[in-house]
């Protein structure tokens, strides 16, 4: 009997690089529980690459073509759907992914606008999917599968019309069940030194919050892995990842380290970074709740994980309104400077508008992060998902008054001969309480904030303003009210960032296409003038073209609060002490984003011991740290962030586009250049404990 042929294909759009450079694990669970339930009745080949599914379609076309359906490749997927019908009509074609909705009514609507997919697999997608293999099995003419419903699929019956859906199929409870496709060889074609490894432990979400598709009912019960199946499982990765210099990992789980499992699975993580030199670093979604938890049990991570402090609005209403409950104020503040103290990463992340939120609202939640000791504030666009009401619900959005505009998703972009394909999310941009002229300006301070405190390089004005009483959120204030004044070549940036933040954002998606079809428009994709990720693009420009300005500008700024109401003496030690910390400041990122950069160290002398300040406590002032004799230092990479980088610079280039992507993905490792002491000039060297000051510790400027 010949075997049927299936071709599985989880795509990433190439117009710009590897825009998802993620490994195909989603297709490879797929095909791991289908050859274990029908052995050689299948014969199964995966696929991320477009140029080699395109290729095999060509030369030995299937019997039935698979596609991930996400935000990021939906149009893609089924661009190669509809080839794969042009070569063979009675190909049979199935998507399955979160972008999807879970009512009846869009699901048809759905599947009516893309006749060229014949089955969407709905939920957990093994068993729905070797549902469908198992009917395909059975019949002598392909279109016999659409004869009656499937379990876990819906499709439009090609006979009379109409939308069929079977029955919702249970949730795998023992996922041991369905082997690793890791250790069973069916990834092993993607360690090709440009993917990033993906890997769960666990399914599912307990939480509601209702602009997430995983808040539905379905899928609150968390079901694990268990530890002798992650433990084969990340072993296996760790051996073949290290050895083509992939130094990252992503975690796929809903809440990382909420399920007290999680901590051997943390003790593994460590473990395996000393014996393979793998992961260095890891991204993943941490805990909604149970803070202190999370904490323990990434402890032994230490800087690889950066913790993640989401809160998406500190307003109560706005959180009733997407059900979703924080922890304290209080308790958060706390765990903030816990982690902080541990040196630990940390980020806070909000999304903006949500329902009832107001720019006042708004503005106030981010300040009152920004005063934490969390190490960074990101701020979202609302993406507006398939199986939450802000996509399919028409009520919910005609309650909340929601304006949405459509955009590419960053970098989500191909070409094939003459046609070229695009891939649109839809995003919130104005509510009735949130205008689009308020959005715009949000976005404005968001950039602020973000140059300021969210890349790490200002932690150490951080830390002086914290000594004199001054919020984080002052200095944020106090540059954003005198924009209008930045040098002409920081307000380059500026407007560029409010341009591009309104020029990426289209009626409709059908008029964005039709713009970005246009082979002049198209290159502006390419050459990365849009269609990119516009906050970190112009953190990037800021940070490698324009440091010196920006750091100047930050400074003057801080310098202007920290000496209001300060006599002639005392201004004159906070401009000393500024002057010294924003040469070091400037040192810790000189060359840290350049190939021949990263390689050497820079040594400076100071004439205030800074890194033993910066070790005590938050309130201590600099100038107690004032030396008799400089205080020489060297700044370099740590061997992780070297080995971070370089696998950065060699899988996403130099280039803006390049540098975007990498501080995009690259999470949990410092990419700033590490402070030691250094030769003082006279053979001496510094043994890591601090000089006696000039001055005694009650020493105060003030």
């Amino acid at each position: 009997m010949t075997p049927l042929r299936v071709y599985l294909a989880d795509l990433t759009h190439v117009g710009n690089g590897i825009a998802t450079e993620g490994f195909p694990l989603n297709i490879g669970l797929l095909s791991s529980h289908a050859k274990q339930r029908f052995g050689q009745e299948v014969d199964i080949e995966l696929f991320k690459y477009p140029q080699d599914l395109r290729e095999a379609l060509i030369d030995r076309p299937p019997h039935l073509l698979g596609c991930s359906n996400y935000v990021w490749n939906s149009n893609l997927s089924y661009y190669f759907c509809s080839m794969a019908k042009s070569i063979d009509p009675k190909m049979i074609t199935v998507f399955g992914g979160t972008n999807y909705p879970f009512d009846n009514r869009s699901q048809e609507k759905f599947l009516r606008k893309r006749p060229d997919v014949n089955f969407h697999v709905y939920y957990e997608g093994e068993i729905s999917f070797s549902n469908i293999l198992e009917r395909a099995l059975s019949v002598s003419d392909p279109y016999r599968v659409f004869d009656e419903p499937i379990a876990g699929s819906q499709f439009i019956s090609p006979d009379s019309g109409q939308f069929l859906s079977g029955p919702p199929v249970p949730r795998i409870k023992n996922l041991d069940s369905v082997p690793s496709p890791y250790v069973s060889g069916l990834l092993d074609k993607f360690f090709d030194g440009h993917l990033t490894p993906l890997v769960e432990t666990a399914r599912g979400c307990p939480f509601t919050c209702n602009f997430c598709n995983a808040y539905h009912e379905y899928f609150t019960k968390v079901n694990k892995f268990s530890d002798d199946y992650v433990r084969e499982e990340l072993t296996y990765i760790a051996k073949r990842a290290s050895a083509t210099g992939v130094s990252h990992v992503t975690i796929l789980d809903n809440n990382f380290g909420m399920i007290p499992r999680d901590w051997s699975t943390a003790q593994l993580f460590a473990s395996l970074k000393t014996d393979y030199g793998w992961p260095m670093s890891i991204s993943a979604w941490t805990g909604k709740n149970a803070k202190e938890r999370v904490i323990d049990v990434t402890k032994v991570l230490g800087e690889t994980l950066s913790i993640s402090m989401s809160v998406q609005s500190m307003d109560a209403t706005v959180l009733k309104n997407i059900g979703r409950q924080n922890i304290r104020g209080e308790d958060y503040r706390e765990i903030s400077d816990n982690l902080s103290a541990q040196g630990r990463p940390q980020h806070a992340e909000i999304i903006m508008p949500l329902p009832g939120e107001t720019f006042a609202t708004h503005i106030k939640g981010l300040n009152e992060l920004l005063d934490t000791n969390v190490s960074k504030v990101l701020s979202y666009t609302l993406q507006v998902l398939h199986g939450t009401p802000y996509k399919d619900d028409e009520n919910f959005r005609r309650e909340h008054g929601y304006v949405t505009k459509f955009r590419i998703v960053p970098l989500d972009f191909s070409q094939f001969d003459d046609d070229r394909i695009f891939d649109v999310e839809e995003v919130g941009v104005a509510t009735n309480a949130f205008s689009f002229d308020e959005y715009i300006e949000a976005r404005k301070y968001l950039l602020v904030t973000d140059l300021c405190f969210s890349s790490g390089v200002f932690d150490p004005l951080k830390k002086y303003l914290a000594s004199r009483n001054i919020r984080n959120s002052d200095l944020a204030q106090y540059i954003y009210a005198r924009i209008d004044q930045l040098p002409s070549e920081l307000a380059e940036i500026f407007q560029s960032f409010a341009s591009e933040t309104e020029e990426e954002l289209w009626d409709t998606e059908e008029e964005l296409v039709e713009f970005y079809s246009q082979p002049k428009n198209y290159e502006k994709l390419v050459n990365y003038d849009a269609g990119g990720n516009v906050l970190f693009k112009h953190r990037i420009w800021t940070l490698t073209k324009q440091s010196q300005k920006w750091a100047d500008e930050v400074f003057n700024h801080a310098l202007s609060l920290a000496i209001e109401g300060a006599d002639e003496t005392e201004r004159s030690a906070i401009q000393r002490e500024l002057s010294s910390l924003k040469s070091y400041v400037l040192l810790t990122v000189s060359g840290a984003l350049s190939p021949d950069g990263i390689q050497s160290p820079i040594d400076h002398g100071f004439e205030y011991d800074i890194p033993a300040w910066l070790k005590v406590d938050r309130k201590a002032m600099l100038g107690e740290y004032a030396m008799a004799a400089t205080v020489p230092l060297r700044f370099h990479l740590s061997s992780d962030a070297v080995a971070v980088l370089n696998d950065g610079f060699e899988r996403y280039g130099t280039d803006v586009a390049g540098l975007t992507k990498l501080i995009q993905r690259v999470a949990g490792v410092s990419l700033m250049r590490d402070v030691s002491y250094s030769s003082n000039g006279t053979g001496d060297v510094a043994d890591g404990r601090r000089r006696e000051p000039l001055y005694g510790p009650g020493y105060s400027p003030l």
